[in-house]
This record gives C-alpha cells, structure tokens and sequence, in this order.
C-alpha cells in the first residue's frame, strides 16, 4: 500500500517536469520567433530611416537654395539667349533694310505738284521736294501743304538759271539765301531747312568750289543715284519713265530717285504709283532727306 502511494507520486512528478519542459520549449520557441521578427523589423526600419534621412537631405533648406539659385542662373541663361537672337535679329535687320528717297526738283507746280501730294497720301509715303524760289513765292499754299503733310523741302536755288547761278560762288549763295527767305515769309520765321541740291547736280570739278562754299555756309547737298528720266524729253509716257527707273534702280540698298514736278510733267504723277508699288514689293522702307 504505501509503496503504491510512492510509485503514484514518482508519476505525478514525471508528469510535472514533462509538462514543464514542453512549457518551457514553447516558450523558448516563441520567444525565438518574436526576436527574429523584431530583427528584421529592425532591419526594415533601418532601410527606411536611410531613405528618411537621404530624403530630408535633399530638402534641406540649403539644398533647396541651392535649386532655386540653379534654377535663376537657367532662367538668366535663357533671357539672355533670347536677348541676343532679338538683337542678332535687329543688326540683320538694320544689315539688310533699303531706304529709299522720292525726290521731286523744280517745283512747285500749279497742277503736277498737288496730283503727285495725293498720291503720296494715298500710298502714305513721304518724299522731299526741292523747290525753286520763284515758284515758292507764286504757290504758297502748296508750299504749306508740303510742310504740313509731313513732306521734307529743300533749297533748289531761286531763279534756276545756271548761267547766273554757276558764275560764281556768290551768286549761288545768293540765290539758296533769297529761297530761304521765301520759305520763312511762308512756313515762318522759325522755319528752316539746310538741305540744297544744285540745278543739275552737284557733279565735276568745276562746281568744286561751289560744293566748298555750300558745305561752309552749313549746307547739306544730295544728288541722286537713280531717276525716271523725266528730264530726258518732253512727255515722255509713263511706260518709258518707269523702265527708265528700273534700269537704273539696280537693287541698291539706298535709292535717292531724282524726279521732277512742273506741271510739263505730268506723266511724272501717272508713273508714280507704279513706281511706288514696285519699291514696296522691293520691300524698301520710304524716307526723306534730313
């Protein structure tokens, strides 16, 4: 009997030593498994510190002026690329512009005159007219109309008569003074122009001493380097004036056209349109003499 009761009791140990061990590996296991988890959590959370850290670098307040300086200086850079292809556009431009000059000699003219200033009204085009002094004093209105339709006007003596005028320096001081004192009694006292051009042209050695004269009394004379050869004849039609101009245009970058407005040229003023479109198509930019 009471060895029965011992062997009882050796069991019930048994029981409790074997239950705790399978406790005991139970927990081991579980606490292995918590470990390793939280390993490589651990090793997770690294990663994402790393990317955390290299993240907030880069939007560091230095670094982000350093962005926004990098991106004024592209901006800069830019603006400037695009100033200098305006400017390079402009120099081209300013290279490759043709100017040309509508001169009229010999006027004003009672009939010629006032159909050639519509015609530049309507093409809205401006010329300069040299204007005798005798005709001035007869056609004041046109004088003034000239003036105030923006037009530029010049001296082209009084009389015209080159017998007189080429006699000596002198007289053809004269004769740009007395034209000068026309303009004023008309346009004003305030008014003046220093712009001549000589009755025939300014050319040859023997008007030398007249364009000395000229340039030390503070003119300034022009001459022409194209024309419509309206003083080659007597009406001469207006097919034949406007070959004339295009046989001496030659696509020169400055065109001076030497043209004349008495009314005995009154193919002058229908030519003129013509004249006037070709240039524009020529892409010429329209100006007058200063």
């Amino acid at each position: 009997m009471g060895k029965s009761r011992k062997d009882k009791n050796k069991i019930k140990v048994i029981r409790y030593i074997t239950v705790f061990i399978i406790i005991f590996i139970l927990f081991f296991l579980r606490t292995s498994y918590k470990y390793y988890k939280k390993g490589a959590s651990d090793v997770v959370e690294a990663g994402n510190l790393s990317e955390s850290i290299l993240l907030m670098s880069e939007k560091s307040a230095v670094n982000l002026a350093l962005q926004h300086e990098k991106q004024l200086i592209q901006a800069e850079k830019a603006k400037l690329a695009e100033l200098e292809k305006r400017q390079q556009k402009e120099l081209d431009q300013v290279e490759n512009r043709r100017n040309v000059f509508l001169t009229f000699d010999d006027g004003p003219s009672e009939k010629v005159t006032p159909q050639i200033l519509d015609i530049l009204k309507k093409y809205d085009v401006k010329a300069t007219f040299f204007v005798i002094g005798s005709s001035a004093e007869k056609y004041p209105e046109i004088i003034k109309r000239i003036h105030q339709e923006g037009h530029a006007i010049g001296n082209h003596t009084y009389s015209h008569r080159y017998n007189y005028i080429y006699r000596r320096t002198s007289n053809f001081l004269k004769e740009l003074e007395n034209t000068e004192k026309v303009l004023k009694g008309i346009l004003g006292e305030d008014y003046e122009t220093k712009l001549v051009r000589f009755p025939g042209g300014s050319f040859g050695e023997k008007k030398a001493p007249f364009r000395k004269a000229v340039l030390e009394k503070g003119y300034t004379y022009y001459d022409w380097n194209s024309l419509n050869g309206d003083a080659e004849g007597h009406y001469i039609p207006k097919d034949r004036l406007i070959q004339r101009f295009k046989s001496t245009y030659n696509g020169q970058k400055e065109l001076i056209i030497l043209m004349h407005d008495m009314d005995s040229k009154y193919t002058t003023s229908e030519s003129l349109p013509y004249i006037i479109e070709y240039l524009q198509q020529n892409d010429y930019e329209f100006q007058v003499l200063r």
